[in-house]
């Protein structure tokens, strides 16, 4: 029962966080272009009988590949599915992906509550739940019409997390559905391995004062199971043989059969020997680990590392998400995990005391005396994470992550520890770690002033359909980022998108839009194959000129004064203007 009042809490108060995006999004609307091509990719999959990866209209019309995995595609596919009957495809499919906020905060508030639960007074427990909605570095990538995966991952993160410290007392079955998870975690998106094998490796740290080979196999077997099951069901674009390294490819299989074959040797290591039982375990386990990735070294790259450096730079400069958190940013995204890695390390330092109660008992590594080392661990995992958020806006979410889990836990400690001034210990606690980012990022919220003292439309894509009807199947010169949007609401074809298989598209827009007007088309206009051009003007200047002079086509067309190889056949009331390109 308190698991359901727990999952009410977080997908209510995550309702109530997009209280004021509400009427955006059932309007129709979305709120970011991922969500867009998400529903647009599973839609195509629906027309064409199976769930697709490369979507039609791109790159001038030779389609992007989206390196997603399908297994979110599947879970929308389900939850649309009995509402398809009664709305066609297209709005059920809508329906779907809106009810994805709420139903993924409030599972991952109910996860992360069960995971710290064994640590935890029961009493505390909303805790979790509750900043599982509010923390703005998971509030925001769980708006209303935010189609993405981010909270699945977390809630994947979490259950095998939760799954490995209850696994810690030899508990086998944990184990495999540590690894069952943890698996699926890494079939949802790569972005994941890091901390599901940091979830794995406190089991290996457990190794080290007890044996506990059969735990590990169990968990390495659950691992590679779903790794080879979804690999079997869910391959990549060019087939088995491909070896990708930002969705599901037999390079993660390989992993998983390289886990599984060394949690076999483990076995043999804990019946035979017995002084060099530790370390040499260890070796076995660690050893091939650090082969399959100097076998595949684009892992540790990311998917910067599938570009070369100059079109990474142009590429990776225009995601938000892959940019870095500024001034009030740090204190909005950054400043939970800063105190999660400081609490933790407070904690090595307390339980090495040898005064110190054991408040958690025996769960941790197995024995009270081994409290410290897993704070130690908690520590370092909270440090990776807060340095990844420090760097990435986009992993901003795994060091709340941490804060979201140890809040709870700390507000039992100081029940535990009582004295006079428990509550206001409590309070001082909550305000730091939910109200003071709250506070900050309403103080960071952009202003929507115009720079240049100009009066700016909208630019609103909701009602752009009607006026790119006559552009049906040719291609249009857009934005990059728009290249979603317009897809899912017209039948036109684009040129550049931010995806990076399609990185060719994106390098031909952003020259297009670079390119100098002349009285004749320029030569890399005419490379995109368009034959239309898709304008509206808006503040400040446009991300993808902004480092040359103010003489690029997307400036000409800014200051209204376009080219002569340019005829203006059409205009909309959110300030966007359709050019067809003429001899």
């Amino acid at each position: 029962m308190i698991y359901l009042l727990l999952f009410l809490l977080s997908a209510g108060l995550n309702i109530l966080v997009g209280l004021h995006q509400w009427p955006y999004v059932l309007a129709g609307n979305l709120q970011d272009p991922d969500s867009y091509m998400r529903l647009l990719r599973i839609e195509q999959g629906i027309r064409a009988g199976h769930l697709v990866t490369t979507v039609a209209g791109g790159q001038s019309g030779a389609g992007v590949m989206v390196e997603w995995s399908r297994l979110l595609d599947m879970i929308i596919w389900l939850l649309a599915a009995p509402l398809a009957p009664f709305l066609g495809w297209h709005k059920a499919l809508f329906a779907a992906g809106v009810a994805l906020g709420p139903l993924g905060v409030g599972a991952l508030g109910t996860s992360l509550a069960w995971a710290v639960e064994p640590f935890a007074l029961r009493r505390h427990l909303w805790a979790a739940a509750a900043a599982a909605a509010l923390l703005p570095a998971m509030a925001s990538i769980a708006l209303p019409g935010v189609v993405h995966y981010h909270v699945a991952l977390l809630v994947l993160i979490a259950l095998t997390a939760g799954c490995v410290l209850r696994a810690l007392r030899e508990d086998t079955w944990f184990g495999f559905l540590a690894g069952v998870f943890g698996g699926f975690a890494i079939w949802m998106t790569p972005e994941t391995m890091p901390f599901v094998l940091f979830a794995f490796a406190g089991l290996a740290l457990r190794w080290l004062y007890a044996p506990n080979a059969n735990t590990l196999l169990a968990v390495a077997a659950g691992c590679f199971d779903v790794l080879g099951f979804g690999f079997f069901v869910d391959p990549p674009a060019g087939g088995y043989g491909v070896p990708e390294i930002d969705r599901l490819s037999y390079v993660y299989v390989s992993m998983g059969l390289i886990l599984l074959a060394s949690a076999a040797l483990l076995l043999r290591v804990q019946a035979r020997s017995k002084r060099w039982r530790g370390p040499l375990g260890l070796a076995v386990m660690g050893v091939p680990l650090l082969g399959w990735i100097i076998a595949f070294p684009g892992v540790i790259e990311g998917p910067s590392g599938l570009l070369p450096h100059n079109q990474a730079a142009a590429f990776f400069s225009q995601i938000i998400e892959q940019q870095p958190p500024r001034r009030l940013e740090l204190i909005v995204f950054l400043l939970p995990g800063v105190w999660a890695v400081l609490y933790a390390g407070w904690r090595v330092w307390r339980e090495s005391k040898p005064e110190a109660v054991n408040l958690e008992g025996d769960l941790f590594l197995a024995a009270p005396v081994r409290i410290p080392l897993a704070w130690a661990y908690i520590t370092f995992c909270a440090a990776i994470a807060l340095a990844l958020g420090a760097g990435y806006l986009l992993f901003t979410s795994f060091s709340a992550l941490f804060a979201t889990a140890l809040l709870p836990v700390a507000l039992s400690r100081i029940d535990a520890a009582g004295g006079a001034l428990a509550m206001a210990k409590r309070i001082a606690l909550l305000a730091l770690v939910l109200l003071c980012p709250l506070l900050a990022a309403h103080g960071a919220k952009p202003s929507t002033m115009a720079t240049t003292g100009r009066k700016h439309l909208s630019c609103s894509l909701h009602n752009i359909g009607p006026l790119l009807a006559q552009a049906a199947g040719k291609v249009v010169l857009a934005q990059p980022e728009d290249t979603p949007e317009l897809l899912y609401r017209s039948h036109i074809l684009t040129v550049g998108s931010l995806y990076h298989h399609a990185i060719a598209g994106f390098m031909r827009d952003r020259a297009a839009w670079r390119s100098t007007p002349s009285t004749t088309e320029p030569v890399a206009v005419a490379a995109t194959k368009a034959s239309y051009v898709l304008f509206c003007p808006k503040p400040g200047r446009y991300a993808l000129v902004a480092d040359l002079p103010p003489v690029t086509l997307w400036d000409a067309l800014e200051k209204g004064k376009k080219p002569v190889w340019l005829r203006a056949v059409g205009h909309n009331q959110d300030g966007w203007t359709l050019y067809k390109i003429v001899p």
